[in-house]
């Protein structure tokens, strides 16, 4: 894990622990488990230990097998094309820097969807 990904966990983690949510996972592993019972996803794929793609594919069968979706905010590097990120199926990211009352705005949409 480098230096900068936990400089970027700290700063989402502190945002939103700060704005009253519940943070349960920084990594897909736990991310997967805690996805049975989380209001919104927000995913870093600049330091997620598999794409994306892959990682949202997954997410999706689990959630198709309990019959539950949850809203997913994925966070990408600057200069990451908009159409990239929704054809990995994504509906919703925030581009990096992300700032803190974007996060908490892009959230609070999600949790209303």
């Amino acid at each position: 894990m480098s230096a900068a990904w936990r400089i970027a966990e700290h700063f989402l983690r502190s945002v939103l622990e700060f704005s009253g949510a519940m943070v349960t996972a920084t990594n897909a592993a736990d991310a997967f488990r805690a996805a049975l019972v989380a209001d919104v996803i927000v995913c870093d794929l600049t330091s997620a230990e598999m794409a994306g793609g892959e990682f949202l594919a997954q997410l999706q069968q689990l959630h198709t097998r309990v019959g539950r979706t949850v809203p997913i905010i994925a966070v990408v590097p600057a200069g990451t094309r908009s159409a990239r990120v929704r054809a990995a199926g994504f509906r919703s990211f925030l581009i990096k820097p992300v700032d803190g009352d974007e996060l908490r705005t892009a959230v609070l949409e999600r949790l209303r969807e």
